[in-house]
């Protein structure tokens, strides 16, 4: 530690010691009434407070998600094309005639189209109204290889073909392009055209995406320039010149004219029936994306949406099929084109992932104080208490819970519940008590204190789990005595075990957090006096400056949730000048650490004492991306032509990009994923319970950051 350095905290240490600490806040009122006010640092922490800082909330309007809609069986024997017609219903082509989707779901068949000539059939619908004007042209001698594109611009009809571009005018003819790679397209293998309403010429070839804009000039999009897979086999330009790229690898959505993000990569069943996509279709109004793949005709429906829609959609399937005992979790689906069952299994960190809903939930009645948040909050809440009072030991969580008829199939870390009733499983690890924290202080704050039987509840429930970690010495003693794996917070396990090292802040952290809360819950000195003895004689407060560790080859996201998880409920209660001046160091370069993965959960967590450094667009753009869909469908990045991968993999030795994708491109379940991972999903029967959208939504609505509006 650098002099500096040490002076801090020695004046840290000093000033606790002393006394009773002057609380600099008292009286302050803060801008936004639910944003804890920042403090000024020794180091002069904030800089520049000025109008900027309090411009929020800021307002996010409707946006477009990518809903898989269905998949519908081709018609007959093989299809090649797809369009539009003008009632508006989609047509595919065979090679024996038309076929028109009803809208009942049936096809009927149409008239038979006849061939064009040379034309690719996939095609001929789309020129069929100018056979006649095509019909010299495509038998012209000149014209080599199959047609694969038409697109009209002007007096001029291009051709895509095998074996290059042409085009075709009645004063000059038919023409070859000479020009192909840099004044042209990408290669001579033309594999689809298309235009848009500014004029621009759009041509697929294997290897990328070529334009020739209205003043004749080229460019061209590879991977390099943001293109995620470079094998086009079809394009189509939809009514706000937004481009449909079909590729040997799934669908792209391309914004050419637009700001912001431009390039949408949809692959994986999330998306598609099958990667290989032949041939699309785009109905007229843009909101309706047919596809043709290699098994089946699959539908993309682009439905506007808001951030509230999503979290009241997530929340009822929530309450459908993801609680047992009130616990909330991941379910598996039977079926997971068409569920009609669903089975729940006990999970390692039910409390954890349950306590993820309590506070969403909490939040959500402090923002809005809608009934139902509170009931739903409550029932996830008293979930926690059962698996707080399974052991017949007060203190000693248990992980999860079972029926007791579930005993054959489990091992000896499951025991009996006092009433014989269930099964509890031990061995219960600091992530769960971490969790249990973060819904002691969210349900208490915003549902608990304000009803006097609630209240008497929690009070009782925190003050056991203190007081049995205390009497461990700030262990987690197990139902055979012996400590569990990970349930370690005594100084000399972070101070004195150098095994323990990349777990020394963070646990220091949760100590320091969990005495903060029960204080605040209970009033009980006791508790504050143990938090004091851990930052005056055991160094805790200066561990936590080093929550998060930073190596490459060990990264862990898992400690980054569960530090977000700790820091929230602290840096909401402590105003101590000197105590909250070290923890705001520590969220900070935690914060900083993490920031570029754009984690709205964390970024909201440390806007609360900072939102002007906080990418809060970073965070509205997450919650915009991860799906409503919470299928986890396993995603596939690797083959990506825009990716560069590290030199070193995670620390379970898998390969990492060097950035991390948007959310709906990538498997998102839970924040303790590696994000950087380009290949991940839990396979497609499993559904997320989605509270990892729900508790950064809720926050951020609460403390002001967001609302729904334009």
């Amino acid at each position: 530690m650098s002099t500096i350095g040490s002076c801090f905290f020695a004046g840290i240490v000093t000033l606790l010691a002393a006394g009773e600490p002057v609380d600099v806040l008292q009286g302050v009122k803060p801008p936004l009434a639910n944003v804890v006010p920042p403090v000024i640092s020794p180091e002069h922490m904030y800089r520049g407070m000025d109008a900027k800082a309090w411009q929020l909330p800021i307002a996010v309007a409707p946006f477009e998600e990518h809903v898989r809609a269905i998949t519908v069986p081709q018609p007959g024997g093989q299809v090649e094309g797809l369009v539009f017609d003008e009632g508006g219903n989609l047509v595919a082509l065979g090679p024996d005639g038309t076929y028109r989707l009803t809208a009942s779901g049936q096809w009927e068949q149409g008239s038979t189209v006849g061939m064009l000539g040379p034309i690719r059939l996939r095609e001929a619908l789309r020129c069929a109204k100018s056979a006649a004007e095509f019909s010299a042209v495509l038998q012209n001698r000149d014209l080599k290889g199959t047609v694969t594109g038409v697109a009209e611009l002007g007096a001029t009809w291009w051709l895509g073909t095998e074996k290059g571009l042409y085009s075709f005018s009645h004063d000059d003819g038919l023409k070859y392009h000479e020009s192909y790679g840099v004044d042209g397209p990408l290669a001579t293998t033309i594999t689809a055209l298309a235009k848009d309403s500014k004029g621009t010429l759009w041509v697929g070839t294997p290897v990328g995406l070529s334009r020739m804009q209205s003043d004749g000039t080229w460019s061209a999009f590879t991977g390099r320039n943001g293109m995620p897979i470079e094998a086009v086999t079809d394009l189509v330009a939809d009514s706000n010149d937004r481009l449909w790229i079909g590729t040997a690898h799934g669908l792209i959505q391309y914004r050419p004219y637009e700001k912001g993000r431009q390039w949408f990569y949809r692959a994986g069943k999330r998306y598609l029936p099958n990667d290989l996509v032949q041939a699309i279709a785009v109905s007229a109004d843009a909101k309706t994306v047919y596809t043709l793949t290699a098994e089946g005709i699959g539908r993309i429906d682009v439905k506007t949406t808001t951030l509230l829609e999503k979290a009241q959609t997530i929340e009822k399937l929530v309450n459908e099929r993801h609680r047992r005992f009130g616990l909330v979790a991941e379910c598996v689906l039977d079926n997971a084109e068409n569920p009609t069952s669903h089975r729940i299994d006990d999970n390692d960190n039910d409390g954890l992932w349950t306590a993820y809903h309590v506070g969403a939930m909490s939040l959500c009645y402090g923002a809005t104080k809608d009934e139902a948040a509170k009931q739903s909050a409550h029932e996830s809440m008293h979930a926690l208490y059962m698996l707080q009072n399974a052991s017949g030991t007060p203190g000693l969580v248990a992980r999860s819970v079972v029926p007791i008829s579930e005993r054959a199939s489990k091992n000896e870390q499951w025991r009996e519940t006092p009433d014989g009733k269930l099964l509890w499983k031990s061995d219960t690890s600091s992530d769960e008590i971490d969790g249990h924290y973060f819904a002691f202080y969210t349900y208490y704050e915003h549902i608990a204190q304000h009803d006097p039987e609630e209240k008497a509840l929690i009070e009782k429930q925190v003050r056991a789990l203190t007081d049995y970690l205390l009497a461990n010495d700030y262990q987690l003693i197990d139902w055979d005595g012996e400590r569990t794996r990970w349930g370690f917070w005594d100084p000399k396990a972070i101070n004195d075990t150098s095994s323990n090292f990349l777990e020394n802040g963070l646990n220091s952290l949760q100590m320091l957090s969990f005495l903060r809360v029960t204080h605040y819950i209970t009033g009980d000195e006791k508790y504050l006096e143990h938090y004091r003895k851990l930052i005056v004689e055991h160094r805790y407060l200066s561990n936590v400056l080093l929550t998060k560790k930073v190596f490459p080859d060990d990264n862990n996201h898992s400690d980054d949730q569960l530090g977000f998880v700790a820091w929230y409920p602290i840096v909401q209660i402590e105003h101590d000048p000197v105590i909250r001046a070290a923890l705001l160091g520590g969220l900070r370069r935690h914060y900083m650490v993490v920031a570029s993965e754009q984690p709205s959960f964390y970024t909201f967590v440390y806007a609360t004492i900072d939102p002007i450094q906080a990418d809060l667009e970073g965070a509205i753009e997450n919650l915009r991306q991860i799906p409503t869909d919470r299928r986890q469908w396993p995603m596939i990045n690797s083959i990506r032509a825009d990716v560069q991968f590290a030199d070193r993999g995670n620390r379970f030795d898998k390969p990492v990009l060097t950035h991390v994708l948007p959310a709906d491109e990538r498997s998102f379940s839970k924040w303790n994923g590696d994000p950087y991972e380009p290949d991940r999903g839990d396979g497609e029967q499993v559904e997320d319970d989605g509270a990892a959208y729900l508790l950064p939504y809720w926050m951020g609505r609460f403390h002001g950051f967001i609302v729904e509006g334009n």
